[in-house]
């Protein structure tokens, strides 16, 4: 909370209290044995100003949105269980997500070609017929043996760094709108058992907070680079602050990625 200086409002609201309080002093003053009901009633009277001042806030865009512009938890994530699984790249790799997101081939009125991406968007699962901004953008890259990071590698450096400042770009064509960030992560998604063994996978993460386009309220964005070898995933996550209650949990369904 933001709050409102107390010290300011607190003078504010004696102007109209010298009625009371001077001639409360003025009494107390020539008869010494009400001294202790005056001192009584002055910090009584103190407490009141300062309860009452500190009660007018301001509420914070942390309070009104919720906490959804920050970096990924390095915890595991606990999936719920109506997540749903989808099979990306050709099956090359899986994700989930949940149930109010489905898969869509259409971005805005063109078709996605399959074998390049795929998108997901909100889908009303209660027939209430609402409609929240939601995007979730997945583009998949092919290469040469030995083009990108395996898996299991630290990809975050200097030269990663400022090719992921570029993609910044390249996303939002005009910094301007950046209220926060950009800033760069590597992380790890959830620990997963394959090939007999407990194993994770490294992603890149990049994240800011941008003006909406719309007037609306800010979006999160987040960024997010999966490498393995010879392929590469991009998946990009938007949404309005102010929905982040509906979308609380999509950032994190980069914990569930998996190369299969």
């Amino acid at each position: 909370m933001i709050i409102v200086d107390a010290r300011v409002e607190a003078l504010r609201l004696v102007s109209g209290w010298k009625a009371f309080v001077m001639p409360l002093i003025h009494y107390h003053t020539h008869d010494n044995f009400n001294t202790i009901d005056m001192k009584k009633e002055l910090w009584f009277l103190c407490f009141a100003l300062l309860l009452v001042a500190c009660k007018k806030t301001v509420s914070s865009e942390f309070e009104m949105y919720g906490n959804t512009f920050g970096r990924i938890s390095s915890d595991e994530f606990e999936v719920p269980d109506d997540w749903v699984s989808y099979n990306l790249m050709d099956s090359a790799c899986s994700i989930m997500m949940p149930p109010n997101m489905r898969e869509t081939f259409l971005d805005g009125v063109d078709i996605i070609d399959k074998n390049k991406g795929t998108n997901f968007c909100f889908y009303d699962s209660t027939d209430n017929m609402k409609y929240y901004y939601s995007r979730v953008a997945v583009d998949y890259i092919r290469a040469k043996k030995g083009t990108f990071s395996m898996p299991s590698e630290w990809a975050l450096n200097t030269e990663n760094g400022m090719a992921l400042d570029a993609m910044v770009d390249g996303e939002i064509k005009d910094r301007s709108l950046i209220l926060n960030g950009p800033y760069f992560e590597c992380s790890t998604t959830n620990q997963m058992f394959k090939n007999d063994k407990l194993t994770r996978t490294y992603y890149l993460d990049t994240y800011y907070r941008r003006k909406s386009i719309t007037g609306d309220s800010p979006v999160s964005v987040h960024v997010f680079i999966f490498q393995n070898d010879d392929k590469m995933v991009k998946m990009m996550i938007a949404y309005h602050d102010k929905d982040s209650l509906i979308f609380q949990n999509l950032f994190n369904s980069v914990k569930t990625f998996e190369w299969n």
